[in-house]
């Protein structure tokens, strides 16, 4: 396995000293593919400081993925962000990277600010945010495991509502709440609540299987259904609900639709795979058509990269987004190529960010027989 040890903060010294031990090399990885790598990593540093906040996140969240410790000096600057993501993002990466830092910053970004009554609409805007954003962490932080299961607990008794909400799913995945307020949820007369209660237990994965399968086939709101066929993809374990994704590709609803598509791209059953087959054949629009390429080529199925390719070329960022994943799904030399491609030229820097990081993951991969 490759494994990167450059220091994001010494790109010079990257870009400047090939034979540095930035990328270890071995037999599975050629020369070109190894200075492609340092190239990406240059450019994961250098927009580590990128004016756009998500840009921002997006980097600090690829170091962990990536396991790059030489990476925790940046990480901890990035814990002084303005933006609550870009903090949430550098404080898991660096848990992922064993600093211990890491998970002290995160619990830092469930609480409250102590404050008084919103005096302004304005107030009350910039209130919803911090709540949004400290549920965010909350959900986060029951990622780490059972050391963080303290603070969620005490999550439970918060002023904010989102917050409870999200502690209880938090505990939910750890296996240590009770699923019982989103099962009652889920029968209530408002769509809203049912939809936010299937978000939850599909987030928990662990209760609610029967009735979410209800939700999808027989609820009123597509909004309800849509949201109980992205919840069924946390039941991988369940041959029913794979029947019931399938089916509801031929909803008359395009978003019930659209959720039983990227559900079935996170499973990996037999079935999935067959219907996920059967749709490309049918040369849907690009949407659907790019999160089937990607999941078939994550699975090991040789796919079609023409739609990829062509889709760099547009100015649809989420198209654009799906276009890079399917690549980065992919270990074709042409899929690298393209990647490269779009690390180097393309004008938002957040695909050349996703690019370089799909690149540097790739290196793990061992060179593909030609």
């Amino acid at each position: 396995m490759l494994l990167l040890s450059v220091a994001p903060a010494f790109v010079a010294a990257v870009s400047a000293a090939p034979t540095a031990p930035s990328i270890a090399k071995s037999s599975a990885a050629p020369v070109a593919r190894i200075q492609i790598g340092r190239e990406a990593v240059a450019l994961l540093s250098a927009r580590a400081n990128d004016p756009a906040p998500d840009v921002r996140a997006a980097v600090a969240a690829s170091w962990g993925e990536l396991g790059n410790r030489a990476a925790i000096p940046l990480l901890k600057r990035a814990l002084q962000d303005a933006n609550p993501d870009v903090r949430m993002a550098a404080a898991y990466s660096l848990h992922l990277l064993g600093d211990v830092q890491g998970l002290t910053a995160l619990i830092d970004e469930t609480k409250a600010l102590r404050s008084g009554p919103s005096a302004t609409p304005a107030d009350e805007l910039r209130r919803m945010a911090r709540d949004a954003a400290r549920a965010r962490a909350t959900i986060k932080l029951g990622e780490v495991g059972d050391l963080g299961r303290e603070t969620i607990r005490a999550a439970l008794a918060d002023p904010s509502g989102e917050v409870r909400d999200a502690a209880a799913v938090a505990l939910g995945r750890l296996g240590l709440g009770d699923s019982a307020q989103f099962l009652a949820a889920l029968k209530d007369t408002d769509e809203g609540v049912r939809a936010s209660a299937a978000k939850s237990l599909g987030l928990i994965g662990r209760d609610g299987l029967d009735q979410l399968k209800k939700a999808l086939t027989s609820d009123a709101s597509a909004t309800v259904r849509a949201q109980a066929a992205t919840a069924l993809a946390s039941f991988k374990s369940d041959a029913e609900s794979v029947a019931l994704l399938v089916a509801a590709l031929k909803e008359k609803s395009g978003r019930v639709r659209m959720a039983a598509l990227r559900a079935l791209a996170q499973r990996d059953e037999k079935e999935s795979t067959a219907a996920l087959k059967a749709l490309l054949a049918q040369s849907p629009p690009p949407e659907p058509a790019l999160i089937a390429t990607a999941a078939l080529a994550a699975r090991g199925e040789e796919t079609d990269l023409d739609l990829p390719e062509l889709t760099l070329g547009q100015k649809d960022p989420e198209l654009k987004a799906m276009a890079v994943s399917a690549l980065a799904s992919s270990n074709s030399p042409r899929a690298r190529e393209l990647l490269v491609k779009t690390m180097r030229a393309d004008p938002d820097a957040r695909m050349r960010v996703q690019a370089a990081a799909a690149l540097v993951a790739g290196l793990r991969r061992p060179e593909p027989s030609r």
